[in-house]
């Protein structure tokens, strides 16, 4: 089946979970010389120019052999062209490093349009959640290697230097302290309900409610249609 066109699944103004998996699900984040390289080259990319991502980096939890990061779009084409310099020169360094060729990444990143707050709370508890449904830690807060710390406790790691938190946890409350308490109240009852599952309805093309779920994914049919028929 042909791609889903990324203007479809990226639209400015809204913000999207992105995951990025490495070809037939090998370790290409496998060891932490791996992650910090990864963080290493996506913060390159905003030294640069911030203009030039073209979206805010909100959340971030970094597995052995994916990534989940949740991005608000200013701009879909910067934003394309952001994912393809950064995992073009992750893919460089990982196959130099280990002597090899090809391909790195399964498929070109995955981006699940999200409707709206409500909506984008749900994908950052679950990216936050997920070295918990792995058995990688008990305890969220352990892994270093997530934006939970910075959510819960406000510790801020050097590789999360531009991350910005979303209008959603700001609103949690007045000051830092109180956003924290209340987010580890929110992790802590999302963890209880469902947290240790996973949950596929976050990783398709849209995050949503049902009948904009089913607007989107009318457009996508539309579109194959069209497509078939031009083919």
């Amino acid at each position: 089946m042909a791609r889903v066109p990324r203007s479809i699944t990226v639209l400015s103004n809204h913000s999207v979970h992105k995951i990025w998996r490495g070809h037939n699900k090998e370790w290409n984040l496998g060891q932490a010389e791996d992650k910090l390289k990864y963080l290493e080259f996506l913060n390159d990319d905003f030294d640069k120019n911030n203009s030039k991502v073209g979206g805010d980096l909100q959340a971030l939890c970094l597995m052995s052999n994916h990534t989940h990061e949740i991005f608000h779009i200013q701009s879909q084409q910067k934003f394309s062209n952001h994912m393809r310099r950064h995992h073009g020169r992750y893919g460089m360094y990982f196959n130099k490093k280990n002597s090899r060729s090809g391909k790195v990444a399964e498929d070109r990143p995955k981006t699940t349009l999200i409707e709206d707050e409500s909506h984008e709370i749900k994908a950052v508890l679950y990216i936050h959640a997920n070295p918990i449904r792995a058995n990688i830690t008990k305890d969220a807060r352990n892994y270093e290697w997530s934006t939970h710390s910075l959510y819960a406790f406000g510790k801020k790691a050097d590789w999360m230097k531009h991350i910005k938190l979303p209008n959603w946890y700001l609103k949690l409350g007045k000051t830092n302290a109180e956003r924290q308490k209340n987010y580890r109240k929110l992790f802590a009852r999302y963890l209880k309900e469902f947290g240790r599952f996973k949950q596929p309805f976050l990783l398709k093309l849209f995050l949503g409610n049902e009948h904009w779920v089913k607007d989107h994914q009318q457009k996508v049919s539309r579109w194959r249609i069209s497509k078939a028929t031009s083919d």
